[in-house]
């Protein structure tokens, strides 16, 4: 064993008895402790917050989304696409993993004898992973859309039905103005949803598929845009979506596709969303800043501290032919064993924190400015175990400095200090 390590381990850290000694030993314990378990806690925290914020972005629009063709000589772009087996191989050939599926939103009014509401109605075809949707149902449920008898079965969010005054089962008419003519349709309310983006569910209703390509005078295969669900993450998405647009426009030049058709991606569409995460980034950034100084100033002055009141135990081993280095890496590792107390103390506090909000949800939010009801919490052990071993890095780094002080003293001045 290391002779450092060996004594370093078999001295107390209190051992002179001194108040002082005592008091600093617990204050640099428990200035580790706070500190490490304040990062874990932002880090849980932020990674939670990050994950809901984006399943709730992604539970509204796609990851990719094909585009009604543009025209670039006018300016203009077509109402609808038409999901052709050509269109669909060029996905499949872009993103082999990925699933495409029919979207179509239309604008439309539901009245009822004293009120009124302009909603924007999202209709998938039956491929599409409804699961989102059905989560967010707070009464009735969610229609299968698969069974043509549930065809004019909508779901309204709790902002609409509270404003016109709807529950499930009324029967509502809806006013769609499409190509100057106006369509009129007589739904029953099936549900009610509520998914926090108050934007979305103020201006939002589910249809079916058929209903919508009815009322918009379009065929099976055609809809406002084709939704693709592309895993991976934000980057892999971003490529994904730039490799597919590059073959649709290979094809469109080579005269294998009629029209060119832009491609878009959740980054783009939801860039509110992911721009206020990445602010994010910056407080876990300034927080882990703070609490390492915080950490570290409790350490160099528990250390100097600890210096002072074994300065005769120096003194003996400098006499007996230690060299500055070892009685340096001595007073480290005696400072080590603070921080191994701090972070033992953290991960305790920490986690268990973290556990138990994810597993109770007690701590509460605004969902009107959060977006999500309860604290959001995501535990990842890799990241914790990074986080750990970043501190210990960390402080074994601030601890070199002071340690010179210990190397420093001179057996003669040891008997001077007595």
């Amino acid at each position: 064993m290391n002779p450092s390590i060996w004594i370093a381990a078999r001295l107390r850290l209190n051992d002179t008895g001194s108040g002082a000694n005592t008091t600093g030993v617990a204050i640099a314990s428990i200035g580790v402790a706070v500190a490490v378990a304040v990062m874990e806690i932002t880090l849980g925290v932020v990674m939670g917050f990050k994950t809901g914020i984006t399943d709730r972005v992604l539970g509204f629009d796609p990851e990719v989304s094909v585009l009604p063709a543009y025209d670039y000589p006018s300016g203009e772009s077509d109402p609808h696409i038409s999901a052709s087996p050509e269109l669909l191989g060029y996905i499949a050939s872009s993103l082999p993993q990925a699933s495409a599926s029919i979207s179509l939103s239309q604008p439309g009014i539901i009245k009822t004898d004293s009120d009124f509401a302009a909603l924007y109605f999202m209709a998938s075809d039956t491929t599409h992973d409804f699961s989102f949707e059905r989560g967010n149902i707070v009464d009735g449920t969610f229609p299968d859309y698969s069974d043509p008898r549930q065809a004019n079965s909508i779901v309204v969010s709790s902002a609409t039905a509270r404003a016109l005054g709807l529950s499930t089962g009324d029967k509502v008419n809806a006013c769609f103005i499409v190509n100057e003519a106006v369509k009129l349709r007589r739904f029953t309310i099936a549900g009610i949803y509520e998914s926090g983006f108050e934007e979305r569910d103020n201006t939002g209703a589910y249809a079916s598929l058929r209903a919508m390509q009815s009322v918009a005078g379009v065929d099976s295969l055609s809809g406002t845009r084709i939704d693709i669900r592309f895993p991976g993450s934000l980057a892999d998405i971003e490529d994904g979506a730039s490799r597919l647009q590059q073959t649709l426009v290979d094809a469109y030049s080579a005269g294998s596709i009629p029209q060119l058709y832009p491609v878009d991606n959740i980054r783009h569409t939801g860039a509110v969303f992911f721009n206020w995460l990445d602010l994010l980034d910056t407080n876990v950034v300034v927080i882990f800043i703070l609490m390492i100084c915080v950490a570290g100033f409790t350490l160099v002055s528990s250390m100097f501290i600890i210096i002072l009141d074994r300065i005769p135990t120096i003194g003996l081993l400098r006499s007996i032919g230690a060299r500055k280095s070892m009685v340096e890496r001595i007073f480290v590792v005696m400072a080590m064993r603070i921080v191994a107390i701090g972070l033992a103390a953290s991960n305790i506090v920490g986690l268990g924190f973290l556990i138990f909000q994810q597993h109770t949800g007690l701590f509460k939010l605004d969902p009107k400015m959060y977006y999500l009801s309860t604290v959001p919490v995501q535990i990842n052990p890799a990241w914790m175990l990074v986080l750990n071993l970043g501190v210990v890095a960390a402080a074994y780094l601030i601890l070199i400095l002071p340690s010179r002080l210990a190397g420093s003293v001179s057996p003669a001045s040891t008997l001077r200090y007595e």
